[in-house]
């Protein structure tokens, strides 16, 4: 009896442990504008961290394009999302790690563990709904 408990209780636990998150499909597709700098920690924090939770989470609801700020046919495309910004502070410019949800915001800094606060924002700015507090920081909104 008590191995066939033992048995049971670890087949319950085993399938707990191997659960694979839900794809979320958003309402259209959206685009994240990565910026990095090659050599910065957080930025590959970034990469190595959040991104695969992007595209695990999002599937194809989301286009992830990924540009180093040190290659300046970037500049282009760094420009135009900091032109399109709302009182964006010039002091930070060329700062990364900094990513844009195309249309919606750009947040600028990364710390471990933001993916969840991430992931929460994409789908309430995808909604139209108002983001979360834990990544208004250095988070800039679209004109």
């Amino acid at each position: 009896m008590k191995k066939a408990l033992f048995i049971l209780l670890s087949i319950f636990l085993l399938c707990g442990c191997s659960s694979k998150k839900e794809t979320i499909t958003l309402s259209h597709t959206v685009t994240l504008k990565f910026f990095y700098i090659e050599t910065c920690s957080e930025c590959k924090a970034f990469k190595t961290n959040v991104i695969p939770e992007l595209e695990e989470t999002f599937g194809d609801s989301i286009i992830i394009e990924q540009y180093d700020l040190d290659d300046k046919d970037t500049q282009e495309v760094y420009d135009e999302v900091i032109d399109s910004l709302l009182d964006f502070d010039e002091s930070y410019y060329g700062l990364g790690p900094a990513y844009a949800l195309e249309g919606y915001f750009f947040k600028l800094g990364y710390t471990s563990g933001d993916e969840d606060y991430l992931i929460e924002d994409i789908q309430k700015a995808v909604n139209d709904e108002e983001l979360s507090d834990e990544l208004s920081g250095l988070r800039f909104t679209y004109q």
